[in-house]
């Protein structure tokens, strides 16, 4: 059986769908569900899907909408996995709470009902998909869910692999590639620039290797750097790379991160950001000891605060935007709160294991609703509070960290 077909079986069994996946298609996610022997990441995946299944029992929509995900999964090339498996892992997240709070899947809001939203000052004309409804008492809290991908690395693996390729079938060399430290490299850089710089980094490095060379040192026109490392087999070379990881460097390159996503903020309801984060899609973050906490605090620090102070336009910072009429202050005081999902499938022996969140709250978020104030850890803790709260490391509104 392979990998597609092993999937559609899935579908099927825990939804009563049918699905076709396009036969051939694998990636690190659809593999390790096939395999003979048990592991962990399996284990976990399908535990998941059987809670969603018996969650949203009865609830055709929302259940389809789930087997359409699986379908993406299977379908995804080797990163494009981690969107739809992220919004799976938020709604088996959410769902834990669920007896506190409903939970829906797949919103879609029409643009004239909100005129004055980030996305209709941006340009759209029709809706607005949200992925999650939290609708707590009094209250609805929208979310929108993203993947926490290392695009740089996602990038310059491509780049390697047909190196190293073409070092094997044309030289018959047998080469190994890294590079040194990437957490200083600015998110817009590399999000505007480093997918240009393919085909010049991709012939630097093949000339590298027909030259026997061990270091190159690339900077491109922009001004990005990297000094990539070139491990030659046949010579007993051993590939060491230097990566320094600095929470606070990284919560600095990463600061405009949050301005891609103004198209899911509403004018008057609360939005939130989910972002998840699977060690097989994103090797930046190392979560270690108390790296991921201290880096996912001050990256949300720096979308509250610094960027709320910031009226130059948005799109001078994103390319997500269309015109002027958007400032960045004005996206950072329209989210509400950022929610970060560190998904530890591949480890974790227990359902209480399986996620690390951190749950920050915009104490500058403001909206055309007056009635609506910032949220609080005191207004949202109470719907967090059972068996798996042990699950959430870290939850603050930064009341008295507002400076």
């Amino acid at each position: 059986m392979t990998d597609a077909e092993n999937l559609e079986k899935v579908i099927r069994d825990f939804f009563g769908a049918e699905r076709r996946i396009r036969s051939g298609s694998t990636n690190k996610c659809a593999a390790p569900l096939n395999r003979p022997s048990k592991n962990l990441f399996a284990y976990n995946f399908l535990n998941r899907l059987a809670r969603l299944s018996g969650r949203f029992s009865g609830r055709e929509g929302e259940a389809a909408e789930i087997c359409d995900r699986l379908k993406n999964i299977g379908e995804a090339g080797e990163h494009q996995w981690a969107g739809p498996y992220s919004e799976l892992v938020a709604l088996d997240f959410y769902s834990q709470f669920s007896e506190f709070f409903g939970l829906s899947y797949v919103n879609v809001l029409p643009v004239p009902l909100h005129r004055g939203s980030i996305p209709a000052r941006n340009g759209h004309s029709e809706k607005i998909d949200i992925d999650l409804c939290l609708n707590m008492r009094g209250q609805k809290i929208y979310t929108d869910v993203k993947s926490f991908n290392c695009v740089h690395l996602q990038i310059l693996d491509g780049i390697f692999r047909e190196v190293e390729e073409f070092a094997k079938e044309s030289l018959g060399k047998g080469v190994l590639l890294g590079v040194d430290n990437l957490s200083e490299i600015d998110y817009r850089e590399v999000k505007n620039n480093l997918g240009a710089r393919m085909p010049e980094i991709r012939e630097r490095l093949k000339e590298a290797v027909r030259n026997g060379e061990r270091v190159v040192d690339y900077t491109s026109v922009e001004g990005m750097r990297f000094s990539f490392k070139v491990g030659y087999l046949n010579q007993g070379h051993f590939l060491s790379t230097v990566r320094e990881y600095s929470p606070f460097a990284m919560a600095e390159s990463y600061k405009y991160k949050f301005l891609d996503y103004g198209n899911k903020l509403l004018d008057d309801e609360y939005s939130m950001i989910t972002i998840v984060r699977n060690p097989w899609f994103n090797e930046e973050t190392v979560d270690f000891g108390d790296f991921n906490n201290i880096f996912y605090r001050a990256l949300s620090r720096r979308t509250f605060m610094e960027l709320s102070r910031m009226e130059c336009p948005a799109r001078s910072c994103s390319r997500n935007y269309t015109n002027d009429s958007v400032s960045v202050s004005e996206v950072s005081r329209s989210l509400s709160g950022i929610v970060f999902i560190d998904d530890h499938s591949p480890s974790a022996k227990s359902q209480s294991e399986l996620y690390s969140a951190y749950i920050y709250l915009n104490p500058n978020y403001s909206c055309l609703d007056p009635a609506k104030r910032p949220l609080t850890t005191r207004m949202l803790e109470r719907y967090f509070r059972n068996a798996f709260e042990c699950q959430i490391k870290d939850f603050d509104d930064f009341r008295f960290d507002n400076y």
